[in-house]
């Protein structure tokens, strides 16, 4: 067992490779062209890989905080792509109601880990990280569910959507790629460089769209 787990180490590994430069085609390339779609495709199908993987390595490790961090970074890269068909249609299918559920009870547990672990061992490690990535994944999960529900959506807001969940789980790729392959001390800052190097790229591209589109509500 220990070889197949080493195994699918390898591939965890090739695979998030493969998403890191994928990622940073289709952030350096231009909106809507081929290269974009086609790198941002295999960006999602690499993540697809590395998620699984990270599923199936933590349970065998019975690294509970790694399969939740999978199940993060999965979220923001399924609805990062899946938001692309409200381009046409705003009626949500089973898929997303799924996926949703998945996120709202993986948010609430990861928040209960969070607490447990921190009453036991104090709110130092990874326990902080835990409860931010467990607060970010509700927050986003209730605010789909509260638009898949109301089929209340605002007039190309996927394209915003899309920019922020795919960047999202481009810096966490990014991190978890840091904090494997760099041991630098004090840890927090391999955790916090790259939200604090991507989050105002995101912001900036999201405003940029944000006024050329000027988006308007859908009633």
């Amino acid at each position: 067992m220990k070889e197949i787990i080493q195994y699918i180490l390898y591939f965890h590994a090739i695979s998030g490779g493969i998403a890191l430069l994928s990622g940073l085609i289709a952030i350096a390339t231009k909106k809507g062209s081929k290269k974009h779609i086609l790198s941002g495709s295999v960006y999602f199908w690499a993540m697809l890989s590395v998620i699984i993987t990270g599923l199936i390595v933590g349970f065998y490790r019975n690294n509970i905080f790694l399969q939740t961090i999978a199940i993060f970074s999965f979220y923001m890269a399924f609805t990062g792509k899946r938001v692309l068909r409200y381009k046409k249609e705003i009626k949500p299918s089973p898929p997303d109601w799924s996926v949703n559920f998945i996120a709202l009870n993986g948010a609430l547990f990861m928040l209960y880990l969070g607490i447990i672990n921190g009453m036991r061992v104090g709110f130092s490690g990874a326990v902080p990280m835990l409860m931010v990535f467990g607060i970010f994944l509700l927050v986003m999960a209730v605010e789909d569910f509260r638009k898949m529900w109301r089929k209340k959506f605002v007039k190309n807001d996927w394209l915003l959507t899309h920019i922020g969940r795919m960047g999202g789980s481009f810096i966490a790729t990014s991190t978890a790629f840091l904090l494997v392959n760099i041991h630098f001390d004090p840890a927090w800052v391999m955790w916090l460089l790259p939200t604090v190097v991507g989050t105002p790229m995101i912001i900036s591209a999201s405003k940029k769209w944000k006024k050329k589109m000027n988006p308007q509500k859908v009633k």
